[in-house]
């Protein structure tokens, strides 16, 4: 875990530093230097690290809005490209399934968590119909949790609610041009700090949210922008 933490803060250091170090020179496609909206929307693959199970095996919903904002400089590499900062506004659903955990007695647990995240990040952008790739942060808001435990007598609600209302995590997403103004969107994002603190409970760690996303994002073209 510390590893995909240095690896987040390595990711955002390293394009924040190609940003400062390159020349102010403008492109003159409006797709560079103007603000662009889209739509977002796919399946979350879920795991809690510190649970005791292992697994991508709950599913969940993620839908929203993406705006990017280029900085409208060319950065002096082959690959002609910008950055841009991006900010999105989402309903994630996250949490865990794990079925049988003899050390503890249970036959299956269930967590069910809904945020509202706003992820920000910065991206190489190349337009709305072209490849982007971007790294950064989200923050998540609680909005509503359900924890089940079935100890052989059926699934009972756990009516203690001990996490974290704010989840603090690093994003990784490259986005896939297919066509016009579609993009197939893989995701990786992962907890900074515990959702739920060790409290001697169920898996006796602090638990962090491992999300893997497959999401549609649709871009639309700025007037006078590639068409391609």
């Amino acid at each position: 875990m510390d590893k995909i933490k240095q690896l987040g803060i390595i990711s955002v250091l390293f394009l924040c530093c190609c940003c400062q170090a390159q020349a102010q020179r403008y492109f003159s496609d409006p797709e560079y230097n103007l603000f662009t909206g889209g739509l977002v929307g796919g399946i979350n693959f879920c795991q809690i690290d510190g649970d005791s199970y292992k697994g991508y095996d709950k599913s969940g919903i993620t839908a929203g809005g993406i705006l990017f904002m280029p900085f409208g400089t060319d950065m002096g590499l082959p690959i002609p490209g910008t950055l841009a900062l991006s900010m999105e506004i989402l309903f994630n659903q996250k949490g865990s399934y794990g079925g049988m955990n003899p050390g503890y007695g249970i036959f299956s647990q269930k967590i069910n968590l809904y945020y509202g995240d706003v992820p920000v990040m910065i991206n190489w952008y190349r337009g709305t119909r072209k490849s982007i790739i971007g790294a950064g942060f989200s923050v998540g808001f609680l909005g509503f949790r359900e924890e089940y435990l079935d100890r052989g007598h059926g699934p009972e609600l756990v009516k203690k609610n001990d996490f974290n209302y704010v989840d603090l995590s690093f994003v990784l997403s490259p986005t896939i041009h297919i066509w016009k103004g579609f993009h197939i969107n893989p995701r990786f994002q992962y907890s900074l700090i515990p959702i739920r603190s060790n409290d001697g409970g169920i898996g006796n760690k602090n638990q962090f949210n491992n999300v893997v996303s497959v999401r549609l994002m649709y871009l639309f073209s700025r007037a006078g922008g590639s068409k391609r």
